[in-house]
């Protein structure tokens, strides 16, 4: 995927202020990588260590318009019409009981997220099931007296309108993305994940980098024609980010309204995924953005247009803009997310009962039931079995090694730990580079020869501990000192 790089001011931008932004974004919430285009032009692209610009990351949400995108393609065949019924595809796939208030509903009510959804059937909900996902998402009820007139989030909305684009187009979204969309803008292969009958969640599941986000809204904003083609029908592209449902307790934000399977505002609309992943386009100007993140906050939307338009209207005074460009050139490269606690690369008394041992764990969310720790050179050796299986990681001092944990699996694949001792405990900071989570580990050895452990994510579906900390402990295993 080729692209054009041009420095901000070249551009008429104002680079302190782009600098800014990468500030207030890093203070305020968790960016993992950001690609930012002006008129076509990549003019600022990083990655905070130990995340990178290319591994892909879970998109979560903004997965969604991939799914709108192909049901674009089936309107402008004339394959199906917003105002179809949805039972008019699935009622092959109903339960023996189902809310009536289904046969209300329309393809522009799954589209606009106004079907009435007592419950958001997310990615969790989903994950539960071994079979039969959208009849069991059928058997859910539904408030009658909102359908089509107020919104209800529900990405079992998404995971249908996946399913009948596969039934109307004979290919699912994933096909179709990769034949018109992705090869065709050069972005090699793309995982999304699937049901267990095979097809793409819609709602969640895409696997992207910033720089492919940030290219699929340069071509929202060029109305979908990519290198002289036509990629996407111009008439969807200017329908899909309209602001159409208001978002209730969103008023006060950039993005008020939902659209199309997307966000909406009067300034800008976007993609936006679980964990503070963004797909941005201005309206007012050729401004394209894509974020990666581990955010619990949804902010970086806001403060993205904040800077984006102060560093179009206030200009750098010429005299301080070749300074301007060096400060945020070394913003980029020096770009890093929190390193673990403590100021030791080395044990002592108390720490080194950690090494060399055997530790059997209590149950934990990671599901770790055992780890040998062991010193190589500069760098800690982690042979642990989690959930059956056994890995070795290294980890750095102070510094991230990547690990390629998980070579067959592209939804966990890589791991990046660190490490430092204090005169206590062991700490170990992990990222797990194709997803949103980063999550700290501490270690130590208590009066009576008990590991104590604790386990603290960047953000979670799990539901939330006291201070999003979960303790576990472990045992040396007698006979496996080593």
């Amino acid at each position: 995927m080729a692209a054009t790089y041009v420095k901000p001011g070249e551009l008429g931008l104002n680079p302190e202020k782009l600098t800014e932004m990468l500030t207030e974004l890093e203070q305020t919430v968790e960016i993992h990588s950001i690609s930012v285009r002006f008129d076509g032009k990549v003019i600022l692209e990083g990655a905070w260590e130990p995340f990178s610009l290319e591994k892909p990351q879970m998109m979560h949400s903004l997965s969604k318009i991939g799914t709108s995108i192909c049901l674009g393609f089936a309107l402008d065949e004339g394959k199906i019409h917003l105002e179809d019924k949805l039972l008019d595809y699935v009622r092959d796939e109903l339960p023996e009981e189902y809310d009536p208030a289904l046969e209300d509903l329309t393809i522009y009510h799954l589209l606009t997220m106004q079907a009435g959804s007592k419950e958001c059937c997310n990615n969790v909900w989903f994950s539960k099931l071994t079979r039969d996902w959208e009849t069991n998402w059928l058997k859910q009820p539904k408030i009658r007296e909102d359908i089509g007139k107020a919104f209800h989030y529900d990405s079992g909305c998404s995971y249908t309108l996946s399913r009948i684009v596969t039934k109307v187009m004979g290919k699912n979204c994933l096909a179709l993305m990769q034949e018109r969309v992705f090869d065709k803008m050069g972005f090699g292969e793309i995982n999304w994940l699937t049901s267990p009958e095979g097809h793409n969640t819609g709602g969640w599941g895409m696997y992207l980098t910033a720089g492919k986000i940030s290219a699929l809204a340069q071509l929202l904003l060029q109305k979908g024609e990519w290198n002289g083609e036509q990629l996407i029908p111009a008439w969807w592209t200017e329908e899909i980010g309209k602001m159409r449902v208001v978002i209730p307790e969103d008023e006060k934000k950039a993005l008020t309204h939902y659209a199309y399977h997307i966000k909406a505002g009067k300034e800008i609309f976007a993609a936006e995924g679980a964990f503070g992943q963004y797909l941005i386009c201005f309206r007012d100007y050729p401004v394209a953005i894509g974020i990666t993140a581990g955010a619990s906050e949804y902010l970086a939307a806001d403060i993205c247009l904040k800077y984006i338009k102060e560093a179009v209207q206030i200009p750098c005074e010429k005299e301080n803009l070749e300074e301007a460009q060096e400060k945020l050139e070394e913003k980029l490269v020096h770009l890093t997310l929190p390193k673990p606690e403590g100021d030791k690369k080395d044990t002592n008394e108390a720490t080194k009962k950690l090494l060399n041992k055997r530790i059997a764990f209590t149950e934990n969310p990671r599901q770790i039931e055992s780890a040998v720790i062991s010193t190589v050179g500069e760098e800690l050796k982690l042979e642990l079995t989690v959930a059956g299986e056994k890995k070795i990681l290294f980890a750095g001092y102070k510094d991230w090694k990547c690990n390629d944990m998980y070579p067959n699996d592209f939804t966990k694949r890589y791991h990046a730990v660190s490490y430092a001792f204090d005169e206590d405990a062991l700490y170990l900071s992990v990222g797990l580079l194709n997803t949103s989570y980063r999550e700290e580990y501490c270690l130590w050895v208590n009066s009576e020869n008990v590991v104590v452990g604790t386990w603290r994510p960047n953000v979670t579906y799990l539901p939330a501990e006291e201070d999003m900390t979960w303790k576990f402990t472990g045992t040396f295993e007698p006979s496996c000192i080593l």
